[in-house]
């Protein structure tokens, strides 16, 4: 699996009994992977501050996203020993290209 900032990866088992999209944002000093939640949830758009918080997912983005999604920026960083992903990729897939930052609008 590919740990370029900008990856999407879909996690299966991410918390028991829920997958997820997240967005990965690099790799620390510490080989921890950091990485955000992406959702489809709207509820937060209209609850401050988190609505400040929600980075949109343009349309047409990356195939996966088949409805309106947000990285949700205003949860703590997810931060996952490097060894830990590595051995949670049997549940995980990369969706491809990373997502530039200039997909996003200002």
């Amino acid at each position: 699996m590919r740990l370029d900032p900008g990856t999407v990866a879909y996690w299966l088992e991410y918390a028991p009994g829920h997958d997820k999209f997240v967005y990965i944002l690099g790799i620390n000093a510490h080989k921890e992977v950091l990485s955000f939640t992406i959702s489809s949830q709207t509820k937060y758009l209209s609850i401050e501050p988190h609505r400040y918080e929600m980075v949109e997912i343009p349309l047409g983005t990356a195939a996966c996203f088949q409805r309106r999604s947000f990285i949700q920026c205003f949860f703590h960083v997810t931060r996952t020993a490097l060894a830990d992903f590595r051995d949670l990729e049997s549940g995980a897939t990369s969706i491809g290209a990373p997502i530039s930052p200039s997909s996003f609008p200002e």
